[in-house]
């Protein structure tokens, strides 16, 4: 993939569902993600503190633990470019930090968060290394993104995550009948592919298992939308509030941590 230029990113973006920039990121904050959270990856990994949620490849929301993944959720350029292809203020409210590739089924974001107004979301992906064909890059189908809203009762699902893998089908059913051509983002290292909540996407296949993928998503809500997650709606809408990515070693967010402590403490005399 090369990048969009600045003068196309707003029509190529509502065209093909995704655009490519340069995040202007110093490269050095990369290296020290990968050195940072290398312990934590691989199958006799030690367990990172504090996060939601971590396997031997993924790292949910690591920003809680490690200041440079909150400053690449925050790049004022990433932001910068968001702002200017919705018109409204973006906010990051969650990270995923990979070592290897995922080989993921093809999906869209708003299956398992979803946004009022539809498409209030984005993801972007930001390489930590030169990222080549045989690395399982992620994958994406331009597009994609317009077509319409696709929750589990769309495809006439449960909404259950049990029913995942017949919605899964049913996408791989809607990538065939619309002809959608499949692209990879090889790119090179402090690059970003953005796109859109409604474009299909997923882990391209590792052809080398002994290379790395060290990389970066972080999802966005763009404005300030209601927000809800369509495997847990099954009466009716299941709304939560969405996190913010935040510096964790900020003076307001240990007074923050110290007055709930307080608090917890106080309830137990």
């Amino acid at each position: 993939m090369e990048l969009t230029p600045e003068s196309q990113l707003k029509s190529y973006y509502a065209e093909n569902g995704y655009v490519v920039i340069d995040t202007q990121l110093d490269h050095r904050l990369f290296d020290q993600i990968t050195h940072a959270l290398k312990s934590y990856f691989g199958h006799d990994r030690e367990i990172p503190p504090r996060v939601p949620f971590s396997d031997y490849n993924r790292i949910q929301d690591a920003w809680y633990i490690n200041k440079a993944v909150w400053k690449v959720a925050t790049s004022k350029r990433v932001h910068a470019v968001l702002k200017h292809l919705y018109g409204q203020t973006p906010r990051a409210f969650q990270t995923l930090n990979f070592k290897n590739g995922t080989q993921q089924p093809t999906h869209a974001d708003t299956i398992h968060f979803n946004s009022e107004p539809f498409g209030a979301m984005c993801g972007v992906w930001v390489a930590f290394e030169d990222i080549g064909p045989d690395q399982g890059p992620l994958r994406i189908y331009p597009g994609s993104n317009a077509l319409p809203e696709m929750n589990y009762t769309d495809f006439g699902l449960a909404p259950d995550p049990a029913e995942y893998p017949k919605y899964l089908s049913a996408v791989e059913s809607l990538i065939e009948q619309n002809g959608f051509e499949e692209r990879h983002a090889t790119i090179k290292k402090g690059q970003a592919v953005i796109w859109a909540a409604n474009t299909l996407h997923g882990g391209a296949k590792q052809h080398d298992l002994s290379l790395t993928r060290h990389s970066q998503v972080t999802h966005f809500y763009i404005g300030n939308p209601k927000t809800w997650r369509p495997s847990s709606s099954k009466d009716e809408r299941a709304y939560f509030k969405a996190d913010s990515v935040r510096n964790m070693n900020g003076m307001r967010h240990r007074l923050h941590c110290y007055k709930e402590t307080l608090k917890k403490k106080l309830s137990l005399n």
